[in-house]
């Protein structure tokens, strides 16, 4: 309830643009459902854009048009949602959805990503995923991707640019 008083609150000044940090957070499925359902009333009903900062998945696939995903601070791969979601181009995105919970996989087990973020204060040369990336070569070590056009409506930071089988690399 406090949550849908604050959006009612930031909503009272008709603004052209509404940050909503982490709203469904320790709020249950049904109660995270209405207020995704409200995010979409508001910004249809009011002509608001929704910059949406979540670590939920689930959450972007039901109200985002667009997505940017983020690694050591920095936009890595970013488009149209269903495209990132159906076809990542970046290996980090990639782990993400496998890490994830999907009804319609059922798996046994999910998959981590290996080994462990890093520090923003001592990110590593290069690509600050290299450590952790199955994708990785010379290049990545050395020299920071900068954020390219993939398609017309995409882009990724990545210097691999070979097809994303994550069956190779589970």
């Amino acid at each position: 309830m406090r949550q849908r008083v604050m959006i009612a609150m930031a909503l009272l000044c008709r603004p052209k643009v509404l940050i909503a940090d982490e709203p469904t957070t320790a709020l249950d499925v049904t109660v995270q459902a209405q207020m995704l359902d409200l995010f979409k009333t508001l910004t249809n009903d009011f002509g608001t854009a929704l910059v949406l900062i979540t670590h939920d998945l689930g959450v972007v696939a039901g109200v985002a048009d667009r997505m940017m995903v983020m690694y050591g601070g920095r936009c890595i791969e970013k488009g149209p949602t269903d495209t990132l979601f159906y076809d990542p181009r970046h290996p980090y995105t990639l782990g993400l959805l496998h890490s994830t919970p999907n009804v319609d996989k059922r798996a046994a087990r999910l998959d981590p990503i290996q080994g462990l973020p890093p520090s923003l204060e001592h990110l590593p040369r290069g690509c600050a995923f290299h450590p952790r990336c199955a994708f990785r070569f010379d290049r990545c070590f050395e020299e920071r991707p900068p954020l390219l056009p993939v398609e017309d409506v995409r882009e990724k930071a990545c210097w691999y640019q070979g097809e994303l089988n994550y069956e190779e690399v589970a």
